[in-house]
């Protein structure tokens, strides 16, 4: 959480969404970031799965710049076909099984979100999304190719920041 894109003045992580493996992978992350952060426990974090009855109530909350969770925990439901110019934040905890998933995961990050304020380490305060970093558990970016100059090419002037866990 310290080396994300911030927002609200730095005070809060920006929209997050982490992709895990399966609805106990899912449930295991929820669990240890409650445990991590109590003082977030309840709606800051919430898993999105397909069989949660749920699932679209959490995403359309999500889809909400200002509203509750601020980071979903999703098992496919996030990976394609969601438009959510504010998140800022993407973490792979699960390989996509094809090369055209990948890219629609990465691209949930590279939607421009002008007004949103944004803190990050690379600028500290800015106005205007200007980047998303990329959280990769799992190496999979060494695997895949040139992804800044992609990422220009889709939307110029944002930039990416991939990351391993401790960068």
């Amino acid at each position: 959480m310290l080396n994300a894109i911030h927002v609200a003045g730095g005070d809060r992580i920006g929209k997050t969404i982490i992709f895990t493996q399966n609805k106990q992978h899912a449930e295991f992350i929820l669990k240890r970031f409650n445990h991590l952060y109590p003082h977030l426990k309840g709606g800051f974090a919430k898993r999105i799965t397909c069989e949660d009855s749920y699932a679209q109530t959490i995403i359309d909350d999500f889809k909400i710049a200002e509203k509750k969770p601020f980071i979903a925990v999703s098992v496919d439901m996030m990976d394609t076909g969601i438009d959510v110019p504010e998140c800022v934040n993407l973490v792979l905890l699960k390989k996509a099984r094809s090369k055209t998933k990948f890219w629609q995961m990465i691209c949930r990050g590279t939607r421009l979100c002008q007004g949103l304020d944004c803190a990050d380490l690379i600028d500290g305060s800015y106005a205007d999304k200007r980047r998303f970093f990329i959280f990769d558990y799992l190496a999979i970016l060494s695997l895949s190719g040139p992804i800044r100059r992609a990422s220009r090419a889709a939307r110029p002037g944002l930039s990416v920041r991939p990351s391993l866990p401790n960068g």
